[in-house]
C-alpha cells in the first residue's frame, strides 16, 4: 500500500537581538491602534462579516484609503502605515470580531436571527438580550510580519521594517535559534516582546512522508504497534512494541520520575518554608517559583515524549496506542499522589507526543480503558496488584505497568481486526 504524504506546521521560537527595542515597541503600538480602528469600523459595517476574509479586507480598505483618483473616503486614516502592516492588522481585527460573534452565538439560548443581525441586536439592546460580552477597548497583540515587513531572512539574521518615531525604516537584526530545514515553507512570523526579551515566532510548514490514516495502516502486512502506559513510579512511561501476531518486539521503561519528583518537591518545600515563617511572597518571588515549576515540568514532558518517539522510530512502530482517560488524571487520582508527581505529567506528555509523533509520520490512537489495568495480558484473568508488581489467578506475575502497556497494544490490534 502506497503511503500518503502531507504537511504539518510548527512554530520555531527564535531569540531576536536588537538595539532598537523602542522602535519595535513603537511599531507594536501603531499595529494595535490600527487593529482597534478596523475592529470598531467593522462593528459599524457588520454586513461585511458575510463576506470571505479577503473580500472583507478589501471592503475595509476601500473605507479607509485613498482611491486611485486620490479621493479620500469617509473613514480615511491619515496615519502613514505600510500596506502589509495595515493588512495584518485588518486580518487580526476580522478575527477578533468573528470570535466575538462566535462567543455571542454560544451565549444566546435561541438563535432565530442571522449572525450579523444577532450581533447588531446584542450591541444595540444589551438589556433586552441580557448579553454580558463586552467589546474590546484596546489590544495588545504581537506584531504580525507579512512579507512586505521583513526581508533577508537567514539562519542568523533578518531585516525588519520598523517605525523609528519619524519614518519607517529597515533594520538588520541578529537572530539565534533552531536551524530551519531548507525545504520548509516559512509563513508569516511575529515579534513577541516580554519586557526586554524579544522573540521571533516563526511558523514553518514542512512535508510529512506518511500521513496514511490508522485504519489503512492496520491493513498493511507486518504492522507493528507501540502500547504505552503511564505510571507514578520512577518510570514515566512503559512502552512495548508488538507485531500483528501480538509477539513482543521490544520493551522500554522511560525513567526520570524520581528526578522530576525530587526537583519539583525541592521548589515546593521552599514555598512551604516561606509560608511557615509567616513571610509574604513578593510578586517577583512568587512568579519565579511557579515559573521554575512549570519549566521543570515542561522539560521532562518534552524529554519523555521525545524518548517515546525515538523508541517507535527505532522499532518501526508507526502507531502509538494509549488508554482513553475520560477524566483528567488529576481528577482520577485526586489528592492522593500530589500535583507535581510523574503521573500528573501524563496529559502534557501526550499533548507534546501528538505533534512530535505526527511530525515523524507516527499516529496516535486511543483504546478503551476497561480492563487494561485489571486483567492479565497472558490469560485475561483478574490480577492482584502489589505495588508495581502483579500476579493473576493462573499464577502469572510481573510488572503491573508493563502488563497495562501490553493490554493497550493488544486491544489496539484487536480494535482493527488483528
Amino acid at each position: 500500500m502506497q503511503s500518503k504524504s502531507g504537511f504539518y506546521t510548527t512554530t520555531y521560537k527564535i531569540r531576536l537581538y536588537t538595539n532598537h527595542l523602542n522602535y519595535i515597541k513603537n511599531t507594536e503600538v501603531i499595529y494595535n491602534e490600527t487593529i482597534l480602528k478596523y475592529y470598531n469600523l467593522l462593528f459599524d459595517n457588520l454586513e461585511f462579516l458575510n463576506l470571505s476574509n479577503q473580500n472583507c479586507l478589501r471592503e475595509l480598505e476601500k473605507l479607509t484609503i485613498k482611491s486611485k483618483t486620490g479621493e479620500k473616503p469617509k473613514d480615511y486614516i491619515e496615519q502613514d502605515i505600510p500596506m502589509y502592516l495595515r493588512r495584518a492588522a485588518i486580518n487580526q481585527a476580522i478575527g477578533y470580531v468573528r470570535s466575538y460573534q462566535t462567543a455571542l452565538n454560544n451565549k444566546m439560548s435561541s438563535n432565530n436571527l442571522e449572525n450579523t443581525e444577532l450581533l447588531r441586536n446584542s450591541l444595540n439592546e444589551k438589556q433586552k438580550t441580557k448579553i454580558t460580552i463586552n467589546k474590546a477597548t484596546a489590544f495588545h497583540s504581537s506584531i504580525m510580519l507579512y512579507k512586505g515587513m521583513y526581508k533577508d531572512l537567514y539562519e542568523d539574521r533578518i531585516t525588519i521594517k520598523l517605525f523609528d518615531g519619524e519614518s519607517w525604516r529597515w533594520f538588520p537584526t541578529k537572530i539565534k535559534g533552531r536551524k530551519i530545514n531548507e525545504n520548509a515553507e516559512i509563513l508569516s512570523p511575529s515579534i513577541v516582546v516580554k519586557k526586554d526579551l524579544v522573540m521571533l515566532h516563526l511558523p514553518v510548514k514542512e512535508e510529512i512522508e506518511d500521513v496514511t490514516p490508522i485504519k489503512e495502516r492496520m491493513q498493511q502486512e507486518h504492522i507493528q504497534v507501540c502500547g504505552i502506559s503511564f505510571s507514578n513510579t520512577d518510570s514515566f512511561a512503559i512502552c512495548v512494541v508488538l507485531d500483528e501476531s501480538k509477539n513482543i518486539i521490544k520493551a522500554k521503561f522511560i525513567k526520570g520520575g524520581n528526578e522530576y519528583r525530587n526537583a519539583t518537591h525541592t521548589i515546593l518545600a521552599k514555598i512551604k518554608k516561606h509560608k511557615q515563617n509567616g513571610q509574604k511572597f513578593s510578586q517577583r518571588d512568587h512568579k519565579h517559583y511557579w515559573e521554575k515549576l512549570n519549566n521543570i515540568s515542561d522539560y521532562y514532558a518534552h524529554k519523555v515524549s521525545k524518548e517515546i518517539i525515538n523508541f517507535c522510530i527505532e522499532n518501526n512502530a508507526p502507531i502509538i496506542a494509549i488508554a482513553d482517560m475520560e477524566e483528567d488524571v488529576s481528577k482520577h487520582f485526586g489528592k492522593k499522589v500530589g500535583k507535581y508527581s510523574p503521573i500528573y505529567l501524563r496529559k502534557r506528555i501526550i499533548s507534546y507526543l501528538q505533534y512530535k509523533a505526527f511530525k515523524q509520520g507516527i499516529l496516535i490512537t486511543k483504546v478503551r480503558r476497561n480492563y487494561t489495568a485489571s486483567k492479565c495480558y497472558i490469560c485475561r484473568t483478574n490480577i492482584k496488584r502489589n505495588g508495581s508488581k502483579y500476579n493473576c489467578e493462573n499464577g502469572h506475575q510481573g510488572d503491573y505497568f508493563f502488563n497495562s502497556a501490553m493490554n493497550i497494544a493488544i486491544m489496539c490490534l484487536k480494535k482493527f481486526g488483528k
